[in-house]
């Protein structure tokens, strides 16, 4: 990911202006910087959960992907990222952070923790229709002919 592009200063010796700023990796804290809003809140399944965004940043885009003959230059899409961290899971194992994208920018404090609830919320009902599904014997196959469960065999 890259931060916008820095103002342009005047260069006596010249010089293309850059297209993007600085640069933003996951897996490096120092590239972090400060963010622009963070959350803490205690839950009673996840302990203390963090959330902290980082405003502004896009991806640097090398091609178009959406078909041939693109010209001109690539748009840059500017989002916020979003990392999510607790302090445990319910199931014991080790809590790793977790990286959102949101397409908007300028997010407050009070929008942050929306979007910390809502990934929370949809993480548990997505891990719950795969076990009600095989609880109620929707995962089996619907065999309808002697020739089917010979094929199934």
């Amino acid at each position: 990911m890259r931060r916008p592009t820095p103002p342009r200063v005047y260069d006596p010796q010249g010089g293309r202006p850059p297209k993007h700023g600085g640069e933003f990796v996951f897996g490096q804290p120092a590239t972090w910087g400060d963010p622009q809003a963070a959350t803490t809140t205690e839950t009673t399944r996840f302990g203390t959960a963090n959330a902290s965004a980082w405003d502004r940043l896009h991806p640097r885009s090398t091609r178009c992907s959406a078909g041939e003959g693109f010209d001109g230059e690539l748009p840059k899409i500017s989002g916020t990222v979003i990392r999510l961290h607790v302090d445990q899971l319910p199931t014991g194992g080790d809590p790793k952070p977790v990286w959102l994208w949101w397409s908007k920018t300028d997010g407050t404090e009070a929008d942050i923790d929306r979007c910390r609830q809502s990934f929370l919320r949809r993480f548990d009902i997505e891990h719950t229709f795969p076990l009600f599904k095989h609880t109620l014997g929707w995962t089996v196959p619907k065999l309808r002919s002697p020739e089917a469960a010979d094929r199934r065999a």
